[in-house]
């Protein structure tokens, strides 16, 4: 298996990436690779814990955005047909440069949560909070919690429907949900209750208090390096006779905010029994992530043309052979894993 650390990089540059282009070859490039991590994660865990029916649901949105873009943006050249204007709403022209856009719309949706489902059966909660900073743990572990809120809910929603269906229970109206609701909701209550209990008696949150003067002055500067951050900011940004100044005040609070961190996550004592090696494989994968996201970059900067799109100036996208090419590295860790599994 590959590091935490590895996914997580490689989870960063797919989503970097994503946000860099709207062009739909190059975003179903994207979907290919994280499908293919998402399938070769899948077959690992043995099931995949509730994300196939978010990916289904996910799939159906994406599908109601072509149509419902096409009914309210009414601009391009090329009209297909035309509902009457006396409609409200979605009365006019249907072109379509409406209909593309709202398909690279709807490929970037799903490149994100196929993305976010295949990383999140990579990577463990347990893993997930032991990579987070001891300053943000707390706030780690209710975003691990809150990650898996999404599959745990959808797990537990096909449970409680195979048990209605195999008491007589079918769906014909909308009152008939009422039943899976109420199942559902109960169900997630008593789970948050239980895992409540749970965190209480392991005792978290259970700091011992800083002394108040210490208090007030790691307050007093979490403010000024925010300040600093901030004013630095606009000085590089506004302020052209001040902009190295305005850099360097926006260096120097950033490193004096994470050195407050620093400081105050040692209160905090954390025990690790298990950690995660480090193999060439994550240097392989990581260098390969490396590459393709500076190939990327460098090509939004020297050219954007080839990584945007618009479809109602333009209405077929450009594709360049070699930079879809460059897209197919990032499947690298991938290839990886399933070598390192093949193996073993």
């Amino acid at each position: 298996m590959l590091h935490p650390i590895t996914w997580v990089v490689w989870t960063g540059t797919v989503a970097t990436i994503a946000s860099l282009t709207q062009n739909p070859l190059y975003l179903t490039v994207l979907l290919g690779v994280v499908s293919l991590q998402f399938l070769s994660a899948s077959q690992r865990q043995g099931q995949p814990q509730g994300w196939s029916n978010l990916l289904r649901y996910a799939l159906g949105l994406a599908l109601l955005i072509v149509p419902f873009n096409a009914l309210n943006a009414h601009g391009g050249s090329h009209v297909l047909f035309s509902l009457p204007n006396t409609w409200p709403v979605i009365g006019g022209n249907i072109t379509l440069e409406a209909i593309l856009w709202g398909v690279a719309t709807a490929l970037g949706l799903l490149v994100l949560v196929v993305l976010f489902a295949g990383f999140n059966l990579q990577v463990s909660q347990a893993q997930i909070l032991r990579l987070t900073p001891a300053f943000l743990y707390e706030a780690g572990l209710i975003v691990s919690i809150a990650l898996t809120f999404i599959p745990q809910m959808m797990l537990s929603a096909q449970e409680i429907r195979e048990a209605q269906l195999i008491r007589g229970h079918r769906m014909r109206r909308a009152r008939d949900m009422l039943p899976l609701v109420t199942a559902l909701l109960t169900t997630g209550l008593e789970r948050s209750l239980q895992l409540a209990e749970s965190m209480e008696a392991r005792g978290f949150g259970n700091i011992a208090p800083l002394p108040p003067a210490r208090d007030v002055l790691y307050k007093a500067l979490t403010l000024l390096a925010l300040a600093g951050i901030l004013g630095g900011a606009f000085a590089a940004t506004y302020l052209t006779a001040w902009r190295w100044a305005g850099w360097s005040m926006l260096a120097l609070s950033a490193l004096g905010l994470i050195a407050l961190f620093w400081a105050q996550g040692k209160r905090l004592t954390r025990t690790r029994y298990r950690r995660e090696t480090w193999q060439w494989r994550d240097g392989v994968a990581l260098a390969a992530c490396a590459i393709c996201l500076a190939l990327v970059i460098g090509t939004r900067i020297a050219d954007g043309e080839l990584l945007r799109y618009y479809a109602y100036t333009e209405i077929a996208p450009s594709f360049v052979p070699w930079l879809g090419l460059t897209l197919l590295i990032l499947l690298v860790p991938t290839l990886l894993q399933t070598d390192r599994e093949g193996a073993s």
